[in-house]
């Protein structure tokens, strides 16, 4: 009888929930997808020498039984009395797990199960190696434990394969943990529709519903469904079972609400097999207690935590923290990781956290309490992170630490809105600006820090008004950052940071005399805006728009500035000011001293990669090509890693590194040479090649990271271009724009 027959056999009808009688247990005559490696890893550890005990372990739903059914399906060969495999899921102690096993070895106990089964196994191994699968054996495991470190001793030719979520913690043990599918290509973490999990997905949809999966979107919802649910094997058949009613990319966006997808349950599963819910609602009944109570309370977290949190969070001391997390660690509900340097982390996957976040929700008063602390510990955090964002040799550190923890961050601010605590919302949004612009997330805070806007009055009300136009105005949303200026104008004391905001909504809609007039008149007598910061900030609007209509800005207010800046601890202030010097300055040697200084200043302090990148232009237009200083420029461009438009920065490979400066050098002559071949001419005829291309493109509805995309071109250099339309055209917004290009087609049309 071969090992998969037996496994047939030793399986209770009544286990299946069904009334048919199944042929085997669930996924028996499914193709294994993606396990590959894995089982070929199996097969080398069993035939390793002095492997007596394989315990695989891994989360609810990953797919331990099948990996184990698949390594070990060839075996036997031609003695299929060396392997005999039990399903344990019944099982809840020694006495069970026995019981099964001998009646799996046809040896139905007459009085003490563990004597019967353990007779029947010396028998079987007497002339031959025999190999022992104990499936499922999750809630017996810690009771048969030391029965299996007795039977391994008692017989030398005995190897047992045991699958749990936890391990038996004994001497003979060797562990496989089992993870979760790959999601995204082999080498990169972007979700793919080629990915192991996605093949997976397709695998198990609904018959009835296979032909909606042909689109791209469609392809591309199930990836992103797959890379949402971790790779989780039963979450992502659970998910494909769903299809039908609903499109992949709807699915999508239920999952990231956290909704309950409905799933209909195959008929010969077993329950604790048709669900997450159910397989980690099976599991509940080997955990304690004060586990289950954890588990409930860190679901809160949406990121990775470490210790100090999991204490704060869970509101426990530190030895009942460290007991608990070890504890949760070992039956593969929380998973260590760890940053370089830093202290160890853990994090769970996201069917885990929503299992038991709903679990948590049934006790409203331990909820409540959950998230008050971890409201209070994040907030705190953030305030911390402020500070260490100002130093030098934290700086790096802060901002990986607020990546990491950025998911925590933005659900606690919408937490507190939803509460009403629209002021600690803001306090949280607005002590983080410096991680959100690094990070690119300025848009995404400055959406969430709108939603509190109207709620807050007084000094924190103009001062959210003020960082949102800020961000705005940092994003090139001209929109948005107009109805914020004029909220922030209506506060008599914030009149003069309303001018400074309004000068650089003007300058970036090309409106550089109007810009002039409200920056001179922003820092005028008393009125200037306070900190050296905002002042500084002033002053480069005020140089770039002296720039613009051919007027030198005086050198001493910007040197001092950025002298100040540096003082303070701002050195990504400090640079961008030395590169409006550069630009005001254009062709001097302090303009080219101060430019290169900027980029060092950037670099060494982890600025955003668009900071780096404008600086760099402003450099490039002040020293001449090929000289000494323009190849220093261009050894400093080398080093900024090149990073995809759609992806918050993060550390790039060494061979990933590019030559910014060429690429900005380059963009410069471009526009220099379409200034010299535009027409002199009024209308559309006003722009050059490039500009009419955007003009079109932005008449077609495409943002600006379309245009990029479509013309080959950097986002950046796309709103450059599109700024120097709007100024030819005397177009307010692209709006206007667009109504000229589609104007000129109708008249083409018509004519």
């Amino acid at each position: 009888m071969s090992i998969l027959v037996e496994l047939t056999r030793s399986t209770a009808p009544g286990e299946w929930d069904a009334d048919l009688a199944p042929d085997g247990p669930p996924g028996l005559h499914d193709t294994l997808i993606g396990r590959e490696q894995e089982i070929a890893e199996v097969r080398a550890r069993l035939a390793a020498p002095g492997c007596r005990l394989l315990t695989v372990t891994g989360l609810a739903g990953v797919g331990k039984s099948a990996l184990v059914r698949a390594a070990l399906a060839d075996r036997t060969g031609t003695d299929p009395g060396a392997a005999v495999s039990v399903d344990l899921a019944a099982a809840a102690d020694a006495d069970g797990v026995w019981t099964r096993v001998a009646a799996a070895l046809s040896r139905p106990p007459d009085g003490d199960a563990r004597e019967a089964a353990w007779t029947a196994l010396a028998g079987r191994a007497a002339d031959r190696e025999l190999l022992l699968v104990l499936d499922n054996g999750d809630l017996a495991a810690r009771a048969v434990a030391g029965d299996i470190a007795v039977l391994l001793r008692r017989i030398p030719r005995l190897c047992v394969v045991f699958t749990s979520r936890v391990a038996l913690d004994i001497h003979a043990e060797r562990i496989f943990p089992l993870g979760p599918l790959a999601t995204g290509a082999a080498g990169t973490a972007a979700p793919s529709a080629a990915s192991d999990a996605a093949r997976l997905f397709v695998a198990r949809l609904q018959p009835h519903y296979r032909w909606a999966v042909t689109s791209a979107a469609d392809r591309d919802g199930i990836a992103e469904i797959c890379a949402l649910l971790e790779g989780v094997p039963l979450a992502v058949e659970e998910a494909a079972r769903a299809v039908g009613a609903l499109s992949p990319r709807r699915m999508l966006q239920r999952i990231r609400d956290g909704e309950q997808l409905y799933s209909r349950r195959l008929v010969d599963v077993p329950s604790r097999h048709g669900s997450m819910n159910a397989a980690l609602s099976w599991g509940d009944a080997a955990l304690t207690a004060g586990e289950l109570q954890l588990l409930r309370r860190l679901s809160v977290c949406e990121a990775a935590f470490d210790l100090a949190v999991a204490q704060q969070v869970a509101g426990l001391n530190w030895a009942q923290t460290v007991q608990g997390l070890d504890a949760l660690v070992r039956k593969s509900l929380l998973h260590s990781v760890k940053r370089e340097g830093a202290e160890p982390e853990f994090r769970m996957f996201r069917a885990t956290r929503r299992h038991y976040r709903t679990r948590l929700a049934a006790d409203p008063a331990d909820l409540a309490a959950t998230r008050a602390r971890h409201a209070a510990h994040t907030l705190e955090f953030a305030l911390q992170a402020r500070q260490g964002l100002r130093l030098p040799k934290e700086r790096a550190y802060w901002l990986e630490l607020v990546a990491e923890r950025t998911p925590d961050l933005f659900a606690i601010a919408r937490l507190n809105q939803e509460a009403g605590d629209h002021a600690a919302a803001a306090r949280l949004l607005l002590a983080l600006e410096e991680a959100w612009t690094v990070h690119d997330l300025l848009g995404t805070a400055g959406a969430l820090l709108d939603g509190s806007l109207a709620a807050l009055t007084g000094a924190e009300g103009a001062q959210a008004a003020e960082a949102a136009a800020r961000w705005a105005l940092t994003e090139g949303d001209w929109a948005r950052a107009e109805v914020y200026v004029e909220r922030l104008g209506r506060s008599l004391d914030a009149a003069a940071r309303a001018a400074a905001l309004r000068a650089e909504l003007l300058l970036g809609r090309g409106d550089a005399v109007g810009a002039l007039q409200q920056a001179e008149f922003a820092l005028a007598g008393k009125r200037a805006p306070g900190g050296t910061v905002a002042a500084a900030r002033v002053l480069r609007t005020l140089a770039a728009a002296r720039a613009a209509i051919g007027r030198r800005q005086p050198e001493e207010p910007l040197v001092k500035a950025a002298r100040g800046l540096l003082e303070l601890g701002e050195p990504r202030q400090a640079a961008l000011t030395l590169a409006a010097l550069a630009v005001a300055q254009r062709g001097h040697a302090r303009a080219r001293a101060g430019a290169g200084e900027a980029v060092e200043l950037l670099l060494a302090h982890a600025a955003p990669v668009r900071d780096v990148r404008a600086v760099l232009v402003a450099a490039a237009g002040t020293v001449p090509a090929g000289g000494e200083a323009y190849r220093r420029l261009g050894a400093l461009a080398d080093r900024i890693p090149q990073r995809g438009e759609d992806v918050p920065p993060e550390p790039a490979a060494p061979d990933g590194r590019r030559g910014v400066l060429l690429a900005a050098r380059a963009a410069l002559a471009e526009a220099a040479r379409e200034e010299a071949e535009a027409a002199p001419a009024g209308g559309l005829e006003r722009l050059t090649h490039r500009q009419l291309q955007v003009a079109e493109l932005v008449a077609e509805g495409m943002t600006n990271r379309q245009i990029a995309r479509a013309l080959e071109l950097s986002e950046w250099t796309v709103v450059n271009h599109l700024r120097q339309v709007m100024q030819r055209l005397d177009c307010p917004s692209r709006v206007h724009v667009a109504r000229i290009v589609q104007g000129r087609a109708t008249a083409r049309l018509s004519g």
